[in-house]
């Protein structure tokens, strides 16, 4: 494995994180602390990061992590807007 296909598993990995704190301070804060607008923009952006750069370092262990944890954490996501979302505009 190559030293570039390690360092871009490593960014990749470091987005993920970065993703993951954004979308948490979104869902715990609630627009009191940053507005929610930049905190699921920056969320979903640092996501799809880490997905494609997962996808040039699929033989790196954190690569991997990236490559198999951000679908799954997509899908949660978009399904519990989908369930907000049906359960908040209840006529």
């Amino acid at each position: 494995m190559s030293n570039k296909q390690r360092n871009i598993g490593l960014v990749s990995f470091v987005s993920l994180i970065i993703g993951l704190i954004s979308i948490v301070i979104y869902i715990l804060t609630g627009n009191s602390f940053i507005n929610d607008g930049i905190t699921m923009l920056f969320g979903f952006i640092f996501l799809i990061l880490s997905f494609v750069l997962s996808l040039f370092s699929k033989k790196d262990k954190f690569g991997r992590i990236s490559l198999y944890i951000v679908p799954v954490l997509l899908v949660i996501y978009l399904l519990f807007f989908v369930v907000m979302s049906l359960f908040w505009n209840q006529p």
